[in-house]
């Protein structure tokens, strides 16, 4: 009885529940582990591929104190699909919070909430786009002859963005949006300051706050 028991606990703690949430920097999709013998929050992000704090924010932990036989949410994968026939875009915790940063660089707190996810939206359709890398890490980190594709990598200021709960929240209704996306934007700059004549020649898609999107 009491072997069923733990099976049956066993199983329950494995069980991967989905959530998408717009308040913090959690994973959108978690599932249980049991806290073993000489675990720490460092050994069990190592086996999860995420991180110390990533785990720390999903279980509302301050502490490193961990308890054996407790359990702890712990981030999974979360898939969705895209517009190209049986391509998928694997959205880990990591990614989520570099898509965040990079919508704080470019967006900062003067952009409406639109235009936040419009930028979300511009890396997810460059990632289904073969002219593009197909990672959310290699969009954001594609070299150019100008030196990187964003200029917030290229001046070494994304590497410190601190993301808000706004800019979490834009790239979770990203998500929510990207598969049924009818704009495509693939592009976005500033008018008051791009004078590249080939962004400015592309067909515009949509105009938010000082943004103007383009394909």
């Amino acid at each position: 009885m009491i072997k069923k028991f733990f099976t049956t606990l066993t199983v329950v703690c494995c069980m991967v529940v989905t959530f998408t949430t717009y308040t913090g920097n959690a994973a959108t999709s978690y599932t249980y582990y049991k806290v073993q013998q000489g675990d720490s929050f460092y050994k069990i992000a190592q086996k999860y591929k995420t991180t110390i704090t990533t785990l720390k924010t999903l279980n509302k932990r301050t502490s490193d104190r961990l308890v054996v036989g407790e359990t702890l949410k712990v981030p999974v994968t979360a898939k969705t699909t895209t517009g190209k026939t049986n391509s998928k875009v694997s959205i880990t915790a990591e990614e989520r919070k570099l898509l965040a940063q990079i919508v704080q660089a470019e967006t900062g707190f003067s952009e409406p909430f639109a235009g936040k996810v419009e930028v979300a939206l511009v890396i997810l359709n460059r990632v289904k786009n073969p002219a593009f890398p197909n990672t959310i890490k290699g969009v954001i980190y594609q070299k150019t002859k100008a030196g990187y594709a964003f200029v917030p990598v290229r001046t070494g200021k994304l590497a410190s963005i601190q993301p808000t709960k706004q800019d979490y929240a834009a790239v979770d209704r990203a998500l929510a949006l990207f598969p049924t996306d009818q704009r495509h934007s693939l592009y976005f700059y500033n008018p008051a300051v791009t004078k590249d004549r080939w962004m400015l020649s592309r067909p515009v898609t949509i105009r938010i706050g000082h943004h103007v999107f383009t394909r």
